[in-house]
């Protein structure tokens, strides 16, 4: 009963036992907010795992969002140097996409883009799977000296076929660029302040995809970004531009939350609660939020219902309680709370999916079915709405087919918006 507009082509995590600390010195680690301070230096928590700000750089983190991808502004830069990417314009180095995935009811559809439709016409309609080809048509034609131009396309390249589910082809694309920054060349150095930051965190995260350490790397590239953004804080708070400062604080603020993730993704809940509490001046909502659910899925309830306790938001705290009730084994009332949240908050899907998942525990099967085809028929499809709605109907109809082929037709139907992933599907989402 996760966030239901999780975004689809996760990698899976693999478990592993988890390793405690044990007690030692502390030193600073990156991730804390920078300070003028000249004492605090020396000090960090001792929970969180210590990096020094002069991190040498893994791949990513030296070259290294809304579901829609935007196309990030370059980092401002007054010498711009004579840098030729042509490196990435080598046509060998992507991959072709097929539409043979695709269901036939959105191929059909006139909702399809007209051919000579720009890239941000693309994207606001949600077609990330054109929106790929057609940044990439548009990058190998750009001069090779249009540094912001191609960096930015590359960046909606990469974002949309993670969109689309493909992060294995976009980590495969990633790969020249991740390694010219992670070598210390002069191209990589000056190339280096003019990747636009979302893109830097896009890599980060493409290069622990399939990786055979686990995530480790990804972690440590995180970390290494996370020591560059405290050296800008420091900088730009003793130049006194207050307006810079916000924005390197909510990066590293950003970076902490995504430490956080990465360790879940690699199946360390435990390291990831202790980390959770290493951060600060974070949401402290956002915080409370976390720890609940990851003490829920490490099985202490009694600790997920003291951290919810912290909660201040009344409708996510209200949901997280019926989350508990289903964890406890009360089927029946989480049901009934899930219905009274329904009524209460209508624009939340999240309660009505979790109202279907509950009923299907108590044996409901009809009623659960009922309740995902409203959802399905009012609000954009999402992926953990066609993934239960299909197993619903293997569960309760011999024409299983049949009903999934006309869920296809409805969605593709739909109004085109990038909400959930874009308005074109696969056919594995429908379980095709």
């Amino acid at each position: 009963m996760e966030n239901p507009r999780s975004p689809p082509g996760s990698v899976r995590r693999h478990g592993r036992n988890i390793s405690h600390p044990t007690p030692r010195q502390t030193a600073r680690g990156p991730l804390e907010e920078a300070t003028d301070d000249p004492l605090a230096a020396g000090t960090q928590p001792s929970n969180s795992p210590s990096v020094p700000d002069e991190t040498p750089s893994t791949a990513s983190g030296r070259g290294t969002a809304s579901s829609t991808p935007q196309l990030p502004a370059a980092s401002a830069s007054t010498t711009k140097p004579i840098i030729s990417l042509h490196f990435l314009q080598d046509s060998d180095s992507y991959h072709q996409l097929f539409a043979d995935d695709i269901p036939k009811a959105f191929l059909d559809s006139e909702h399809q883009p007209s051919l000579d439709a720009t890239v941000p016409e693309l994207l606001q309609g949600g077609h990330f799977r054109r929106a790929a080809d057609k940044s990439l048509r548009d990058l190998l034609a750009s001069p090779s000296n249009a540094i912001e131009q191609i960096l930015q396309l590359l960046y909606t390249r990469l974002a949309c076929l993670t969109l689309i589910s493909r992060p294995d082809l976009a980590a495969q694309e990633a790969i020249p660029l991740i390694d010219l920054l992670a070598r210390s060349s002069a191209a990589g150095d000056d190339l280096l302040p003019l990747v636009p930051w979302e893109l830097r965190l896009l890599l980060v995260r493409l290069q622990s995809i399939g990786a055979a350490d686990g995530g480790r790397r990804g972690i440590m590239a995180l970390y290494a970004l996370a020591g560059e953004v405290r050296a800008n804080l420091r900088s730009v708070q003793q130049n006194g531009d207050d307006a810079s400062a916000a924005l390197w604080a909510e990066r590293l603020q950003d970076l902490g939350l995504r430490v956080c993730d990465a360790l879940v993704e690699m199946g360390e809940l435990e390291t990831a609660t202790r980390h959770l509490d290493t951060l600060k001046d974070v949401d402290a909502d956002e915080l409370a939020y976390r720890k609940a659910l990851l003490r829920v899925r490490v099985g202490d309830v009694s600790g997920a219902r003291l951290s919810a306790s912290n909660i201040t938001d009344v409708s996510k705290k209200k949901g997280f309680e019926a989350l508990l009730e289903v964890a406890d084994g009360e089927y029946s009332v989480a049901v009934e709370s899930f219905r009274n949240l329904m009524a209460e908050y209508p624009e939340d899907e999240q309660f009505a999916q979790n109202a279907a998942v509950a009923l299907l525990y108590t044996g409901k099967i009809t009623s659960a079915r009922d309740l995902l085809e409203d959802l399905a028929s009012r609000t954009p499809v999402f992926p953990t709405l066609l993934f239960n709605l299909s197993t619903v109907y293997e569960l309760c109809s011999e024409r299983a087919p049949e009903r999934k082929t006309a869920l296809t037709e409805q969605a593709a139907a739909k109004e085109p918006g990038p909400q959930s992933g874009g308005w074109e599907r696969a056919t594995f989402e429908f379980k095709l």
